[in-house]
C-alpha cells in the first residue's frame, strides 16, 4: 500500500506579531502554518516550501519597500509556480505592488488590521487553484506563463523586466486594477475610471473595452442582488436569488467588495429565517439554509450548532407525528427525513420512522402478496401483531392495515365456512380477534355466528343419523350387553404458534446444547397447561427454559369429530431442542 501524500501547508512571511498571533490563532482550518520572519530565513530553509499550497507575504517585513517587496514575491513563485500567492500590508504600499507588473501572480490582497477569518475564506478556492496547478504541471503545461491573455508573461520574463524596465506594465496595471484593487482595499471615494495607457505596450482598445463590460456585469449583477434582498429571495428561487448574483459578480471580480459585503448580508437575513423555518417544521427550507450558510461561511462553527438545532427539532417532531399524526402527515415527515439524511445527534426517533417505514413496506409487501397466516415466513399476520405488541407502527399507519389485514381473513373464514372447513374459519376468526382493536366488529360477530350455527346443525346431523342407526330395544339391549359403545372420535390439537426458547445465558456462553422431554394438558382454548418435564439432557439446564416457551404455544384445541365442539388434550408430549447455529 502506498503512503498518503501529505497535507499541503500554507507559509506565513511576516516578521509583525499581529499578523502572525491573527492568522495562527484563528486557523479553524486542517491546514499546517509555517511562520517565518524573512524571505531570506525562507530561502534557506527550502524544505519549508516542500508541499506548499499557499504562501502569504507580508510586504511591511521589508520596512515598505515596494520594489523588494516585488522582487521577493516573484522569487516565491518562482521557487514553485504551484503555490498560490497572497498578500498583506498597509494600503499605499499595498496598492503600489498592485499596480506593477506582477499583480498577475497576486491571488489575493488583504489591507492590516489582518482578520484570521477573512484570511481563511479565500483558503478553499485558492487550495482548489493549488491543486488545478499541479494537475496541469503534471500535464506537461507551462505554468510558468500567468496573466490575462491580453498580456501573458514568463516568471523568467517578469523577474527580467525587473532589471530593465520596472515601470513597463504601469500602463497596464492602472486599466487592469484601477478599479478592482481600489474596492477590495477599500477607499472613501468612487474610483475614478480614468484608462492611462503606456503607447510602448501596444495595448489593444479591445481590452479596455473588455474591463469596462465587466465592471458594468459586476454593477448588474450586484444591483440584481440587491433588488432580490428586498423581495426576501436571499437562495431560492434558483436563477434568481441573491446569493447567485453575488456569486456570479465574484467569479467576474473576486476582489468586489459591494458583493462580498452582500454575501455577509444574505447571510445574516438566512440565519434570523433559519429558527421560523425550523418553528414551522420546514425541515428542508432549513437544510437548504444550513448548506447556503456553509457556502457563504464555511469556517462558521455556528453553522455545526444550527445542524445540531435541526436534528434535536426533526427528533422532536417526528416523536409528535408518531404519536397523533395522520397518515400524510407521517408519510410527509418520511419524505423530509430521506431528503435531511443523517444530521448527526441522537436521532432516535427519526431512527424509529425509518424503521416503521420498512415494517410497513413489509406488511404491505405480504398482503398484496396473499401471505397472510403461520405458518409461512414474513406473513401479513405475524409482521402486525408483532408490530402492535412492541409498539413499532403508528396508530395512524397501523389502523388502516389491521382493518385490511381483517378483512381479508374474515373473507378467507367465510370461505372456509361455506366449504364446510369449520377447523379453519375457527383459526382465522381467533387470529382476526387477537389483532382487530376495534369492539364491536359486525363481520366478526357474524363469522362466530355462522360457525355456531354449522356446529349447531353438524350436532343435529349426527344426532339424526344416529337415530336412524338406532337398533330395535331387544337388539340393543343385546348389545349392551354384549359390547361396549364405541367412544367418539377426536380431532387433534394442531399448532398455530410456536415461541423459539430463550437460550440460556450461562449455556450460551459455555456453548452447550441439549433438550428437554415436555408432556402437557391443552385446554379448550388451545394454551398448554400442566406442563413437566419427563427428561432431559444436560441435566436441568434448559428445563425452566422450555417450560416458559412450552406456555407461550397457542394451538387450535382437540375437538369431538361428532359434534364440533372443543374438548381438551391430555398427555401431549414433545422435545424441545437447544442448539448453537
Amino acid at each position: 500500500m502506498s503512503e498518503q501524500a501529505p497535507a499541503p501547508s500554507v507559509l506565513l512571511i511576516s516578521d509583525d506579531s499581529n499578523v502572525v498571533e491573527a492568522i495562527i490563532n484563528g486557523n479553524s482550518t486542517d491546514l499546517k502554518i509555517n511562520a517565518r520572519e524573512t524571505v531570506d530565513e525562507v530561502l534557506k530553509q527550502p524544505d519549508l516550501l516542500d508541499d506548499n499550497a499557499i504562501v502569504i507575504l507580508d510586504c511591511d517585513t521589508n520596512g515598505n519597500d515596494v520594489e523588494k517587496a516585488i522582487d521577493q514575491a516573484i522569487s516565491l513563485k518562482k521557487t514553485d509556480p504551484t503555490q498560490v500567492l497572497m498578500l498583506v500590508g498597509e494600503k499605499d504600499p499595498l496598492s503600489e505592488i498592485l499596480k506593477s507588473n506582477i499583480q498577475p501572480i497576486v491571488y489575493r490582497a488583504f489591507n492590516k488590521p489582518v482578520g484570521g477569518n477573512q484570511v481563511f475564506l479565500a483558503f478553499k478556492s485558492a487550495l482548489s487553484l493549488h491543486e488545478e496547478l499541479v494537475g496541469k504541471q503534471k500535464a506537461g503545461e507551462d505554468i510558468m506563463i500567468v496573466g490575462p491573455a491580453e498580456n501573458r508573461a514568463n516568471l523568467e520574463q517578469l523577474a527580467a523586466q525587473r532589471k530593465t524596465n520596472p515601470a513597463i506594465y504601469a500602463g497596464l496595471a492602472v486599466v487592469v486594477l484601477g478599479l478592482i484593487a481600489f474596492l477590495f482595499l477599500g477607499g472613501d471615494e468612487a474610483p475614478k475610471q480614468q484608462v492611462v495607457v503606456d503607447n510602448s505596450l501596444n495595448i489593444e482598445q479591445e481590452v479596455t473595452q473588455e474591463i469596462n463590460e465587466a465592471v458594468s456585469r459586476t454593477n448588474e449583477l450586484n444591483q440584481l442582488a440587491s433588488n432580490a434582498i428586498l423581495d426576501g429571495r436571499y437562495i431560492q428561487p434558483k436563477g434568481d436569488n441573491a446569493l447567485e448574483y453575488y456569486n456570479q459578480s465574484l467569479q467576474i471580480d473576486p476582489y468586489d467588495s459591494v458583493a462580498y459585503e452582500g454575501k455577509k448580508t444574505v447571510a445574516a437575513a438566512i440565519r434570523s429565517n433559519y429558527r421560523t423555518l425550523v418553528s414551522e417544521a420546514k425541515f428542508d427550507q432549513a437544510l437548504n439554509a444550513i448548506d447556503a450558510l456553509r457556502q457563504i461561511e464555511p469556517l462558521n462553527l455556528e453553522n455545526d450548532q444550527l445542524s445540531q438545532e435541526l436534528a434535536k427539532a426533526v427528533d422532536s417532531h417526528v416523536k409528535k407525528v408518531r404519536e397523533t399524526g395522520t397518515q400524510e402527515e407521517i408519510a410527509a415527515t418520511s419524505t423530509v427525513l430521506e431528503r435531511l439524511g443523517d444530521l448527526g445527534g441522537d436521532n432516535s426517533a427519526s431512527k424509529a420512522l425509518q424503521a416503521e417505514k420498512a415494517l410497513l413496506d413489509s406488511i404491505d409487501s405480504a398482503i398484496a402478496a396473499g401471505n397472510l397466516t403461520p405458518p409461512k415466513k414474513g406473513n401479513a399476520y405475524q409482521l402486525v401483531s408483532s408490530a402492535l405488541k412492541g409498539n413499532k407502527i403508528s396508530r395512524a399507519n397501523s389502523d388502516p392495515r389491521v382493518k385490511l389485514l381483517s378483512n381479508k381473513l374474515l373473507a378467507l373464514a367465510n370461505t372456509n365456512l361455506n366449504d364446510d372447513n369449520l377447523e379453519e374459519a375457527v383459526k382465522l376468526s381467533a387470529l382476526v380477534k387477537r389483532i382487530n382493536l376495534t369492539d364491536g366488529n359486525d363481520a366478526l360477530d357474524k363469522l362466530n355466528k355462522g360457525i355456531q350455527s354449522k356446529r349447531a346443525a353438524i350436532a343435529e346431523a349426527s344426532k339424526e343419523k344416529e337415530e336412524e342407526s338406532k337398533p330395535a330395544p331387544l337388539e340393543e339391549v343385546a348389545k349392551v350387553e354384549t359390547s361396549k359403545p364405541e367412544p367418539p372420535k377426536i380431532i387433534p390439537a394442531k399448532i398455530i404458534s410456536r415461541a423459539s426458547p430463550r437460550y440460556p445465558s450461562r449455556a450460551l456462553k459455555n456453548s452447550t446444547e441439549g433438550w428437554v422431554q415436555v408432556r402437557f394438558s391443552i385446554n379448550k382454548e388451545g394454551i398448554p397447561f400442566d406442563i413437566e418435564v419427563l427428561d432431559s439432557e444436560p441435566g436441568d439446564t434448559f428445563n425452566d427454559a422450555a417450560i416458559k416457551s412450552v406456555k407461550k404455544w397457542r394451538f387450535s384445541p382437540a375437538r369431538n369429530q361428532r359434534t364440533g365442539l372443543p374438548v381438551e388434550s391430555q398427555n401431549i408430549s414433545t422435545k424441545v431442542q437447544f442448539r448453537l447455529n
